[in-house]
């Protein structure tokens, strides 16, 4: 049997809440859509009287804040590796329409291998492709203000019209935190609007000493604050940091590697409802503390 993640979502409150409802609605429909190795998989969504499940594969290394907490932070080598990952699976989710807008440490699960695994879809957008002699290419734009502000690029958060380049700008803020500890843009108290005024200027925190070149120059276009100028993703798999050796699998080959099949997944469901208290007294019992930790509760 395999040991799976539960995301359990409250009917009730998603009745309630249309926000929490139409977000379950297209995480469920974008992670049906994806096949990649560093994005979590979705095995199966059930439903009971009370609640939806969203199963995944289990992530046993935890998420990348803790990981990056226990450290103060990581070696350049390191972070090479991860980042390389999340560019493989986000140029992945690029050719197919698709846009995370939610990009932080905390969405960043290990496996046990440490291998990157993208979680949270709840926040993510399809858009329109057209084909370019290059492959598709995203060509809407979008318009809501959503995810972290922190990691969010400063045309989101400028209530302006954007496109995949807000996930490039959020690779940026990912690896300056796994490099640093910290954020590369800070504000105490916080203040949306003094965060957005550092952004537009290009008042980021310093790198450590002894940060190399390459990757220091990365950073700079990836925190690019003007999205036409921006680094793209071509540019990004192209850049001296990332394709150092001979690392990069394509998008269609990596979405075939290391996926689990459904139909060898097994799930264990002993009561009608296995979290409705009220018919039980208490919690399911029998799930583990790894998936306890994983379950993400909207």
């Amino acid at each position: 049997m395999i040991i799976v993640a539960v995301k359990i979502i409250d009917k009730k409150k998603s009745r309630e809440d249309s926000y929490v409802r139409k977000n379950l609605r297209r995480e469920g429909k974008i992670l049906q859509m994806v096949r990649h190795s560093n994005i979590v998989q979705l095995l199966e969504i059930m439903e009971t009287q009370n609640s939806y499940y969203l199963v995944t594969e289990l992530c046993r290394g935890g998420d990348l804040m803790d990981y990056i907490s226990q450290r103060r932070k990581l070696p350049e080598p390191e972070v090479k590796k991860y980042i390389r990952q999340i560019v493989s699976a986000v140029d992945y989710l690029h050719r197919l329409g698709i846009l995370h807008r939610d990009l932080k440490i905390e969405n960043l699960l290990m496996n046990e291998f440490k291998d990157m695994k993208i979680i949270d879809f709840g926040l993510s957008n399809c858009v329109k492709l057209v084909p370019t002699k290059d492959g598709p290419r995203i060509q809407d734009y979008c318009v809501t203000q959503c995810g972290s502000p922190a990691y969010a690029a400063p045309e989101l958060l400028g209530r302006r019209k954007y496109g995949p380049q807000v996930d490039i700008w959020s690779i940026g803020v990912n690896m300056y935190a796994m490099l640093t500890g910290n954020l590369p843009f800070t504000v105490e108290p916080f203040n949306i609007k003094i965060l957005h005024q550092k952004m537009i200027t290009g008042q980021m925190n310093p790198l450590p000493d002894g940060t190399t070149r390459d990757c220091r120059d990365l950073i700079k276009k990836l925190l690019n604050p003007d999205p036409d100028r921006r680094i793209t993703m071509e540019e990004v798999l192209r850049h001296a940091w990332i394709a150092e050796e001979t690392w990069y699998q394509s998008s269609t080959e990596n979405a075939r590697s290391r996926c689990f099949e459904c139909r060898d997944v097994t799930i264990w469901q002993p009561h009608p409802d296995p979290c409705d208290v009220s018919s039980q007294g208490q919690g399911h019992g029998r799930e583990s503390n790894r998936s306890r930790k994983h379950r993400r509760e909207q």
